[in-house]
């Protein structure tokens, strides 16, 4: 976990000095830190291009919360009315005019600029305005040019792991479809369920670095690992797609002796190439996927010529599809990695 422990650190490191040199330049320009600040910490994002692209739409609706507060205490003062209005109409144009990344600073701005208006229209809404800004292009610059994130080692420490996972959800599944006995409703796993958030994580993950990489230079070494890792997590994804098919058989499977032996024997050699004991794809595990093939189309066979009503996949046929499907998958794997 030392990368993920060292991205938080930087994510701190760099809120701790937006929030210092914003207050610094208000305090030095006598100007209220408080709204500066809380622009400050909403601007750190996790990477530098979501800083400034949520910034440059922070600012406009800023101003708009800052408008209102001032308009609704002009004909009011510091009313109950005059906080509600300022709250509800802020939330609404900035909807409106979707500007949604600023309308929890849009709003704290109105709000809490209510009691602190005091006759000085204009002055007040620059001045919040100003202060707002201030934060804002702050949080943008530090999050910009400190300790840039670097999203790759973090990818590459949680992929990893997914592998493994993937085996232990494939040896699961497999087990409580053998042994199913009665029909019953079919839900995902606990393992599976977290294996599939955790792709979904370095999904984004892969995304962020693919915007910081806008703004950043790149080594071309750490590109072509980037690409790779990339590669390795989209087959995750189908992978993920396969074995959540699996999770969805309900009913019992009728297999002989030879065919649960066949399937038994076909998860284990999968299981092992997840785990990364093969180099390569042996020949012993071709061998169970050309049975498995076989088996499927024999499946096929018998089935075209019953004169019955039947379901083009039965359990079996998808159990038969879908190791063949992520025996495709890795077999990608092992060409990229």
């Amino acid at each position: 976990m030392k990368n993920k422990k060292g991205f938080i650190g930087r994510r701190i490191i760099k809120t701790g000095i937006s929030v210092f040199l914003t207050a610094v330049i208000c305090l030095m320009l006598n100007l209220p830190a408080e709204f500066a600040i809380i622009a400050a910490i909403v601007t750190i994002e996790p990477t530098a291009s979501d800083s400034i692209r949520k910034g440059i739409v922070r600012l406009p609706a800023s101003a708009i919360g800052a408008a209102l507060a001032v308009l609704f205490v002009s004909l009011w003062g510091e009313t109950a009315l005059s906080y509600t209005l300022a709250a509800v109409l802020t939330i609404f144009l900035c909807q409106k005019l979707k500007l949604h990344e600023g309308i929890l600073v849009a709003t704290l701005t109105a709000v809490a600029m209510v009691p602190d208006i005091n006759g000085h229209y204009l002055f007040a809404f620059v001045s919040r305005l100003g202060t707002t800004s201030i934060g804002l292009i702050v949080s943008s610059m530090i999050n910009f040019y400190v300790l840039p994130p670097k999203f790759t080692p973090l990818i590459e420490e949680k992929l990893k792991p997914n592998f493994s996972l993937a085996s232990k959800v494939l040896g699961e599944t497999i087990h409580s479809i053998l042994f199913l006995q009665l029909t019953q409703v079919a839900s995902p796993s606990v393992k599976y369920e977290k294996l599939r958030h955790s792709t979904e994580k370095v999904s984004e993950l892969i995304s962020f670095q693919e915007r910081e990489w806008k703004y950043h230079k790149i080594k071309l070494s750490e590109y072509k690992r980037f690409l790779k890792l990339k590669k390795a997590n989209i087959i995750m994804q189908k992978l993920v797609l396969h074995l959540g098919n699996l999770q969805y058989i309900n009913q019992p499977t009728q297999l002989s002796n030879s065919e649960k032996q066949l399937i038994i024997n076909s998860m284990k050699s999968i299981q092992e190439i997840f785990e990364g004991k093969y180099m390569s794809m042996p020949d012993s595990h071709y061998a169970l996927i050309h049975e498995l093939d076989l088996r499927l189309k024999h499946e096929a066979n018998q089935i075209s010529k019953s004169d019955q009503y039947f379901h083009h996949f039965t359990s079996k046929r998808i159990l038969y599809f879908e190791l063949l499907s992520i025996h495709d998958s890795l077999e990608e794997l092992e060409v990229d990695l």
